[in-house]
């Protein structure tokens, strides 16, 4: 089994805890890894029961990074059998006080950067199937679940000429290059309550001096119901600029995190959030309402 480091394992704190938990020393890292770290696309959002399925497939296929995991956590010198070690880990991350309150953990990879370029994800279940990690990967993060509902997946069919390349909400901003879809799961946006925020999207071009006509559009999930539905579309035009308008926040959302999905397509798209878009991009973000 490769030795994998975790000397950069640290996500927004309203996301993650760092992988060397409460017992290890602090970690100095650098103002640019933090500010990867929390603006990171590693996507990964887990519900409770993916967090558990994700250790069941660890447990299969890399138990003994693991292990490596619990050693860095826990500095003793005593002798732990492998089956305690990973009881231990169990019991920290998903315990039934954690399952209870929505917050169980699980472990996510990527490179140092906290780029995913292969697209690669570990398993959700143990009846999945073993893959091969990507060798440079590794342990990057210890996320926290947030979300209580799987989301229908959406992704363009082609990027190469149109995307989303930045997208503002009030001071957060968020910059990517292109892809098919783009989960922003570093940071959760804090949105005022019964208040209106600004918000922009700029398109990417191929050709920025011939930009396309693209359409814009904004769904977020207010009812917390794990759906997009037409109703709860805040926002949609089109334009060969960048999209600038104000979004209402209702007064009445629930406590907790839910998401909000953002797609521009040259293609027209549609009004349903789970219809594939042609030529653009799908970002997807966290959000939650105070």
């Amino acid at each position: 089994m490769k030795k994998f480091s975790i000397s950069t394992s640290i996500v927004s704190a309203a996301l993650a805890l760092p992988l060397l938990g409460a017992t290890a020393q602090a970690q100095d890292l650098s103002d640019a890894q933090l500010q990867a770290a929390r603006y990171s696309e590693l996507g990964d959002m887990l519900t409770v029961t993916e967090a558990q399925g994700r250790f069941a497939w660890m447990q299969k296929c890399y138990d003994g990074l693991l292990v490596e995991l619990w050693e860095q956590m826990f500095d003793t010198r005593d002798i732990v059998s492998k089956e305690e070690k990973l009881r231990q880990l169990k019991e920290l991350w998903l315990s039934a006080d954690k399952i209870a309150a929505g917050k169980a953990q699980y472990v996510t990879f990527a490179n140092e950067d906290f780029s995913n370029p292969y697209d690669w994800v570990a398993g959700t279940s143990d009846n999945q199937a073993c893959t091969l990690m990507p060798p440079e990967y590794q342990p990057v993060a210890l996320k926290t679940t947030v979300l209580s509902h799987n989301y229908c997946d959406n992704a363009s069919f082609d990027n190469e000429w149109e995307w989303i390349s930045k997208v503002t909400i009030e001071d957060f901003e968020h910059q990517s290059g292109t892809k098919a879809h783009t989960m922003v799961s570093g940071k959760v946006v804090t949105l005022p309550a019964n208040r209106s925020v600004k918000v922009s999207i700029t398109p990417g071009n191929l050709e920025p001096d011939f930009p396309s006509y693209v359409v814009a559009r904004v769904w977020v999930d207010w009812d917390h119901n794990g759906q997009l539905d037409n109703s709860e579309m805040v926002y949609k035009s089109a334009s060969d600029g960048v999209f600038k308008f104000t979004m209402d926040i209702p007064a009445d959302v629930p406590e907790g995190t839910t998401l909000m999905r953002i797609a521009t397509d040259a293609g027209g798209g549609s009004d349903n959030a789970c219809s594939r878009v042609q030529y653009g991009e799908v970002e997807d973000y966290l959000v939650t309402v105070r």
